[in-house]
This record gives C-alpha cells, sequence and structure tokens, in this order.
C-alpha cells in the first residue's frame, strides 16, 4: 500500500523535493559566517609567513603587523585561532578548497583578485617601488630598465603585476627591462638580488622599508614605478561575503579607536590614511 505522503514526494521532482526537504541540491554552496565560527570555537587562517613586516616567522612563531591585528579581533570574537603558514603561491587555491577560513597575509587589491575574491577594507597602503644593491650604477633610472632583469614574487602577485603593466609601457619608448624573474617568496628574491642573480626586485615600499632596515648597507630604492597608491587587505571565499563583513566590522573599529595607527606606527614607523570606500578596482566583489 502506498501511503499519500509517499506518493507526494515521488511526484516532485528531484530538485524541488530536496529544497522541501530542507536538503541542498548539488552545486550549492554553504556560506560560512561569524555564528558558525563561534559555534566552532575555532577560527583557522592561512598565512604566507615570510613578508616582513606584516607576517613573518620569529622564535618558531607568526609575527606581524596583520597578526597583531588579526589577534585582536580572534579576542573580539572570543575564539581560539589556529593560524597556518602557506606558500604564497597556493594560498587562495587553499582558500577555494576550504583549508581555512579566510586568507590573512597582506594582498594588493589588484583587479585580478578583487574581481574574484572580497576583499576586506584596507588595512594598510603602500606604493610600488624597485630596489636595487646599494652604489649599483647599472640601475640608475627606473624610467630606463633596458638590458636589465628585474625580479618579484610569483603571480598572483601585486608587485609582480604592477611591474609587468609598467614594463609594458616602457616598450613604446624601447626601455623595457630584459626580463622579469619570478622568486616563490621574499627572501629568495631578495637574496637573488645581493647575490647578482637579478639586478632589481619589484616590491611595496612598506616591504623594502623593512630590507634596508634589516641591511642597510646593502639595498636602497631605485624609484617608485606606481602610479597610485595600493591598498592591503585580506579575502574571503566568493560566498562568504557575511564573514568578509564581520571582519570589516572589527578593522573598522580599530582604525576609528586609534588601535591600527598605533600597530602601523610599531611595524612601518608611520600611521596611514584607511578609507571605509574607494579602495576596491571597479566591479570587485
Amino acid at each position: 500500500m502506498t501511503l499519500p505522503w509517499t506518493r507526494f514526494w515521488q511526484g516532485l521532482p528531484l530538485a524541488i523535493a530536496l529544497a522541501v526537504a530542507g536538503v541542498a541540491t548539488p552545486g550549492a554552496v554553504a556560506a560560512l559566517d561569524l555564528a558558525e565560527i563561534k559555534d566552532r570555537g575555532k577560527l583557522v587562517v592561512g598565512t604566507e609567513a615570510a613578508y616582513a613586516p606584516f607576517e613573518f616567522v620569529q622564535d618558531g612563531e607568526i609575527v606581524g603587523y596583520d597578526k597583531d591585528v588579526l589577534d585582536r579581533i580572534v579576542a573580539a570574537w572570543g575564539v581560539e585561532l589556529e593560524q597556518l603558514d602557506v606558500p604564497f603561491a597556493g594560498i587562495l587555491t587553499g582558500l577555494d578548497q576550504k583549508k581555512y577560513d579566510f586568507v590573512c597575509t597582506a594582498l594588493i587589491m589588484n583587479p585580478e583578485r578583487a574581481h574574484k575574491y572580497p576583499f576586506t577594507m584596507p588595512v594598510a597602503v603602500t606604493d610600488v617601488a624597485i630596489m636595487k644593491r646599494k652604489g649599483d650604477d647599472n640601475v640608475t633610472d627606473v624610467g630606463d630598465l633596458s638590458g636589465l632583469s628585474i625580479g618579484g614574487p610569483v603571480p598572483p602577485s601585486g608587485p609582480t603585476a604592477v611591474l609587468t603593466s609598467y614594463n609594458e609601457q616602457l616598450k613604446a619608448s624601447g626601455k623595457a627591462g630584459a626580463r622579469i624573474v619570478h622568486f616563490q617568496s621574499d627572501p629568495e628574491l631578495f637574496l637573488g638580488l645581493a647575490n647578482g642573480q637579478i639586478d632589481g626586485a619589484v616590491e611595496t615600499t612598506l616591504v623594502i622599508a623593512e630590507a634596508m632596515r634589516k641591511q642597510p648597507d646593502l639595498f636602497e630604492v631605485a624609484g617608485i614605478i606606481s602610479d597610485q597608491p595600493y591598498y592591503f587587505g585580506w579575502v574571503t571565499r566568493p560566498e562568504d561575503t557575511e564573514l568578509r563583513d564581520a571582519l570589516n566590522e572589527e578593522i573598522r573599529k580599530l582604525r576609528d579607536d586609534g588601535t591600527l595607527a598605533e600597530l602601523q606606527e610599531k611595524w612601518f614607523g608611520f600611521a596611514m590614511e584607511i578609507p571605509d570606500s574607494g579602495y576596491l578596482p571597479p566591479d570587485s566583489k
């Protein structure tokens, strides 16, 4: 004997039946929000801890500007923190694969990233420059990179994207660099510059300043190549905009109560203006 409720379910198309039953249909993506993180009691983030002074390893622990900001957010949420040190080349892939909840590492808000991933509001702002060996007369003018090899972090690194675009502009006048060399991390990039493997290294002015502070007799700035300020932020998965908004709420509080400025003074030596809008490329997530 077939009961009436059995005939009801048998007569429904599969997708509708699943929806009525409260079961997600194939392809549906469940979004992660702050409530789920608090219920779980733990936040898992991905970080590339080789980008001083934003994030780096010291005495076996991840430290830096971003870590200080993150610690304050974790304390406000009342959860445990698990912070994974992830190679930069795979950090966004790991986010897509849900190996962690979001990426807390200094990411420049370039169009390629911002069109795919929701960025938080900025935590810092910078220019992009080329650094050279101190006293190296081969690199005298960043307006003429012809015959030079310039290194940068592997794509989709923001500084490398800026260098690639800048190099294309120089081609019109025949002053483009001979080649762009990719490095897996900043420590490898700076070592390559120090040992003469490349003539110059592209990075943000904040990171270059830290490298020069540590080795003042080795490096110097050749010149700035960006024509606009670039903002740093963190990213969530595309579906996790509620989590991004929760992060924004905490970052804004830290900005407004002066904490961000204090941490910027600590790690960079000066405070920055962090805007509420206008920092993302057009058509961003």
